[in-house]
This record gives C-alpha cells, structure tokens and sequence, in this order.
C-alpha cells in the first residue's frame, strides 16, 4: 500500500504538466490563428506570412513547425476560424424569423458602417486569392461559406422558379459580391447605390409592399 501513494501522486503530477502543456500550446495556437486573421482580414491571405504572423503573435519564426505543417496548412485553418466561426453578422437574430430575419441580417451587412470597417467581413478580402489557392484551402472556404447558406435557406421563402437553397446562394453572392464592389467604389456615389440595390433585389418582396402600400393611399 506504501508504494501505492507515491506512485498515484506522480501519476497525477505528471498528469497535470502534460495537462498544463496542452493547455498553453492551444492558447498559443489560438494567438497565431488570430493574428493571422487580423492581417488577412484587412490585407489578404499572402499578406499574412509566416514571419509577420508570428512576430504579430509575438512569438519567434521558429515555433511555427510545432502548430502547423506549412503556410498552407496555416491557410486552411485561418479560413476555417476566420469565415466559419461565429459571424456577427448572424448573431442575436433568434427572436426573428423568415423575411424579417432576413432584413435584419442584410440591413447589418450592406451599411456603410460595415463597408468602412476594416475588421468586417473577410469573405471580400480573400475570396478572390482563395480562387487561386490549393484545393484544401477552398474546400475550407466551401465549408464556410455552407454554414451561412443553410443558415438563409432555413428562413428564406422559395420563389417562382427558384427554391430557397438557391436564393440562398442568390443571396450570398449578393451580400458578399455587394460589399466588395461597395469598398471598392467607396468615395463614389455608386459605393452606396450598390448596397441599397443589392439590398432590394435580396428582398423584393419588401420592395412590392412598400409599392402596393403607397397604391392603397
């Protein structure tokens, strides 16, 4: 019984270091992803190199290998993180529900706000360098981007000749494609021309009420 007790402690000191360990290297896998994304955010995927990455992490060059294979791997899990987390864009909308569920989430998206923020929506920012990347990086990006569709689908209604899956996906390519186009015309009158049609074609049914509203009266 003696033997017993030193052993079980030992066990349970080592326990702890391995514990602790694990703990710290997660935390610090998180600071790289973020600073990663901090850049790729605001500047792109190639932008967001190893060196500047970890010093922006404050970390040194030399740990990276222990958290990711190469750059690509770094790639993959900066997508995964950045477009597939949790999107403010998305977030508190449980109290709504079909059309009105939808025009909360454009009215947060396409606004000027959001247009000027450089921490905003990623998608604009790396889209079109994720269209030239390895296959892992845009099979990431799919899975994202999948996540927000189905999120739509579910309050969208069909239309003549189009389900809701696919206005869902109509409606991706109007948001994202939107706010692109938006930040890049900003100081033109069309950057806000842009985000108020592609808010109206997103929601036509809105439109055809206020319409038939003003007709009543």
């Amino acid at each position: 019984m003696t033997d017993e007790i030193p052993t079980s402690r030992a066990v349970r000191r080592h326990t702890k270091r391995v514990t602790s360990r694990a703990v710290k290297k997660r935390e610090t896998h998180e600071r790289i992803l973020k600073s990663a994304g901090v850049i790729a955010k605001r500047e792109g995927l190639r932008a967001a190199s190893v060196p500047r990455v970890m010093r922006g992490a404050g970390l040194t060059v030399g740990g990276f290998y222990s958290h990711f294979s190469s750059k690509t791997a770094m790639d993959v899990e900066i997508i995964r993180s950045m477009l597939g987390g949790p999107s403010r864009w998305l977030s508190r909308l449980e109290e709504s529900a079909g059309l009105e569920w939808v025009q909360r989430a454009l009215k947060r998206y396409l606004n000027r706000e959001h247009r000027n923020d450089p921490d905003g929506c990623a998608y604009p920012a790396v889209l079109s360098e994720i269209a030239m990347s390895s296959e892992g990086v845009r099979e990431a990006c799919a899975e994202a981007l999948e996540v927000r569709v189905r999120a739509f689908e579910t309050q969208v209604p069909p239309v003549a000749g189009c389900s809701a899956r696919e206005r869902a996906l109509a409606t991706m390519a109007l948001t994202i494609g939107g706010l692109l186009l938006s930040r890049a015309t900003r100081g033109n009158p069309v950057s806000e021309e842009m985000l108020e049609a592609c808010k109206k074609w997103a929601l036509p049914e809105l439109d055809l009420k206020s319409s038939s509203t003003a007709r009543r009266r």
